[in-house]
Order: C-alpha cells, then sequence, then structure tokens
C-alpha cells in the first residue's frame, strides 16, 4: 500500500490518543479485579461468582473477531469506541447499584463485549492516524499510556474500596468513561485514513478487502498466532500461582507483596514500550520478539526454584519487559503481516480470541497441575510451553520488517 499520500497527523490527535489509552485502561482495570471481592461481600455463593465472571471471560473473547471486522468494514471508528465506553459505564453502573445475578451476568457480558472491541481499536487508530512508516512508535506511546493507566488505577481503585464504600471502584470505572470519551472526541476525524486503518490496498476502493479464504491461508500468521498462544498459555497462570503460593508460605506479607508484584510489571511496561518499538525499527521485529517471548520461561524457571518473597520482586520485573513486547508487537507484526490486504483489525481479532482462549485455559489447568505435581513441576512445565513459543518464533517464523536484510522478499498478500 502506497502512503505517500498519507498526511502528518496533529499533535492534537495523537495527544488525545495517548491520554485515550491511559483512561480505557483506566476503565477496564477499574471495573474487572475487583468484581469477585465486590460479589462476595454480598454474600454470593463462590460457584455463582465464577460462572457470572466466566460470562464476561467468555464475551471479551468471542466478541474480538467480529468486532475487528466491524472496526474494518465502519469508517466511523471513534463512534464504534464511543459506543464501546458507554456499554463499560453501563455495566459499571449496573453492578454498582444492581448486584442481583441477572444484572451483573448482563453487565459481565457488555463489558466483555466492549473490551473485545477496544482491543482491536486503539491500533486501528494509530494506525489510520500515522502510517505503516510509524505505527511501531505509535503503538509504544499506546503501551506506555495503558500501562500507567493500568498502575494508576490498581493504587486508586484499592484505596476507594478500602476508605470508602464496596461501590466506589464501578461508580470511578463509569466516572472514568467521561475523560476516556472527551479523549476520544479530541482525535480529529479526517486525521483518520480509513484506508491505512484497515490496512487496504486500493485507496480509492478502501471497503475492498482480501477474501477471507485468502487470509485462512497465511501460513506466517497462524505460525504468530500460534506463538503467542503459548506465550499466553505460559504467562496467564504464573502471576495467580505466585500469588497463591505467597498466601499459603507467606501470609503475613502476601497481600503487601502481591501489590508490589501487580503493580511494578506496569511501570517497567511503561518505561521501555517507547525504547522496544524504536529497536524494532533499529533491529527488526524478530530479535524483539524472541526476548519478549523467551522471558516468560526465564521467568517461570526463577519462579520454581525461588521462594524467598522478596526475591520474587525483581524476577517479575520479567513480566513488564514481555508486557511490552507483546503489547507494542503483536499489533505491529500483524499490520506487516496484513499490510495491502483490508483485514488489519480482523487479524487483531482473530489473535486475540486465539490468545484469549489459550490464556483461559491455561488457567484453568494450571491449578489441577499444582494439586498433582506441586508448585516447581508446574512453573516448570509453564516454561516449557514459553520456551517452545519461542523457539518456534525462531525456527519458522521470518523477519516481517519491510527493508529489513533478512526479511522475505513475499508479495503483499501472498502467503506469507
Amino acid at each position: 500500500m502506497n502512503e505517500s499520500h498519507h498526511p502528518r497527523p496533529s499533535k492534537r490527535s495523537q495527544y488525545a490518543l495517548d491520554w485515550l489509552s491511559f483512561f480505557v485502561a483506566d476503565v477496564q482495570t477499574g471495573f474487572g479485579p475487583f468484581v469477585a471481592v465486590y460479589l462476595a461481600s454480598h454474600a454470593w455463593p463462590p460457584g455463582e461468582i465464577g460462572l457470572v465472571l466466566s460470562f464476561g471471560g467468555i464475551a471479551a473473547i468471542l466478541s474480538q473477531v467480529p468486532g475487528g471486522a466491524l472496526m474494518d468494514a465502519m469508517s466511523a471508528k471513534r463512534l464504534l469506541m464511543a459506543v464501546a465506553l458507554a456499554m463499560i459505564a453501563a455495566a459499571a453502573i449496573a453492578i454498582a447499584f444492581w448486584p442481583s445475578f441477572w444484572f451483573v451476568a448482563v453487565a459481565e457480558l457488555l463489558d466483555g463485549s466492549a473490551a473485545g472491541l477496544l482491543r482491536v481499536s486503539l491500533a486501528a487508530v494509530g494506525l489510520g492516524l500515522v502510517g505503516h512508516h510509524a505505527l511501531g512508535r505509535r503503538l509504544g506511546r499506546n503501551q506506555s499510556f495503558s500501562s500507567l493507566g493500568n498502575a494508576a488505577t490498581v493504587g486508586l481503585m484499592g484505596l476507594l474500596g478500602h476508605f470508602t464504600t464496596d461501590n466506589a471502584p464501578f461508580l470511578a470505572a463509569a466516572a472514568l468513561c467521561v475523560p476516556a470519551a472527551i479523549a476520544l472526541a479530541m482525535i480529529r476525524a479526517r486525521d483518520i485514513d480509513y484506508a491505512t486503518a484497515r490496512s487496504a490496498a486500493d485507496r480509492d476502493n478502501p471497503r475492498k478487502g482480501h477474501r477471507l479464504r485468502d487470509q485462512a491461508r497465511n501460513l506466517h500468521l497462524h505460525i504468530f498466532v500460534s506463538c503467542l498462544v503459548l506465550f499466553q498459555f505460559a504467562n496467564a497462570p504464573l502471576m495467580p500461582l505466585a500469588g497463591a503460593r505467597l498466601g499459603y508460605e507467606h501470609k503475613q506479607v502476601s497481600e503487601l507483596i502481591g501489590a508490589i508484584l501487580i503493580l511494578s510489571p506496569q511501570v517497567v511496561a511503561a518505561m521501555i514500550a517507547v525504547r522496544v518499538a524504536t529497536l524494532a525499527e533499529d533491529w527488526g521485529r524478530k530479535p524483539i520478539l524472541i526476548l519478549g517471548l523467551g522471558a516468560v520461561g526465564a521467568r517461570a524457571i526463577l519462579f520454581a526454584i525461588i521462594s524467598n518473597p522478596w526475591a520474587l520482586v525483581p524476577v517479575q520485573l520479567l513480566d513488564g519487559l514481555s508486557a511490552a513486547v507483546v503489547g507494542v508487537m503483536m499489533p505491529l507484526v500483524i499490520a506487516d503481516l496484513t499490510r495491502g490486504t483490508g483485514r488489519y483489525n480482523l487479524a487483531q481479532g482473530f489473535a486475540g480470541t486465539a490468545t484469549g482462549i489459550g490464556a483461559a485455559l491455561s488457567t484453568a489447568c494450571s491449578g489441577y497441575a499444582v494439586e498433582l505435581f506441586g508448585y516447581a513441576a508446574a512453573f516448570l512445565g509453564l516454561a516449557a510451553i514459553g520456551l517452545a513459543g519461542a523457539a518456534l518464533l525462531y525456527w519458522l517464523f521470518p523477519e516481517t520488517k519491510i527493508g529489513h536484510p533478512h526479511e522475505r522478499a513475499v508479495p503483499v498478500g501472498k502467503n506469507r
């Protein structure tokens, strides 16, 4: 796709997308982690809590492919994002004031569906603003502000829940949709190039995309997604397992250490995300991906052999490295692999669905692995899976950066 006609976006739209990334992370973080605690305080049985939370998780997984297809099809991307924010606000208010089963179930479905749409939309708007040539740095900024939003919200919501009413985190999540909507409105619609935002080949006919059958034959996309699934399978249960082991073995410091283990990777990711994007342009995508995916294996091995709770803190910083790499590189590499197909956001949705399923299955299986084999063996098993993803990437996946010395010269839209 020729981007010679892509105009330079206004600083206003760029800064607005920064803060939209920040407040979207605020909203989603403020809603999610506190639901189980809140429902338990209202005497919900554990079975019903798990069931209703699964509604949101399933909706978040299943909504990403149709959300991506909708993002490709519609030029009014800001409208779609505004609808998603409204859905999250309505869900938060429903849980805050009506914590009964059906209200919470509907709220979880709304929140999960909106999350699936928002995951692909930030990268789509970024691509439409800056084009392929500057997408890496734009995604680095998105990830940096998103990580800052996550870190700030975890602390804020915890304080609100402790010092005010138990429904305060959900009211705050709904309130945070307002600055998110203001940031969204500050992005100028004319700055978002519709053809570029979906990576269309024909600027004169931007709605034309490659056939789904052709996209299904994109071998390198499937390899890349398989690597991400193995990464998520290894990564998703690490922090829950580490937190559970702390609760059993070091109960006196488990809450403090747990909070540090959650917050510290977000700070690291915020600090290095833009640098990761820069290195992806200088070194190429593949070495950065191998570093980020391999870090989860190293982290799992260290969790298996380290028992001192304070020694886990520097180990958990590796999670910030992985989060920054995957957060930046996943949409960036998919943009490389789908360039000129008009199916960029659909491919993002496919990748998000696959990795979400991998994370859900891993979380479900890892607890049984601990029961059968113990924590050390479970961590080592997850390390093997994570390192297998990095090895698959090393042996079977090509460099995708256009113009890189090791890039495989494959015509756009073919089986790359």
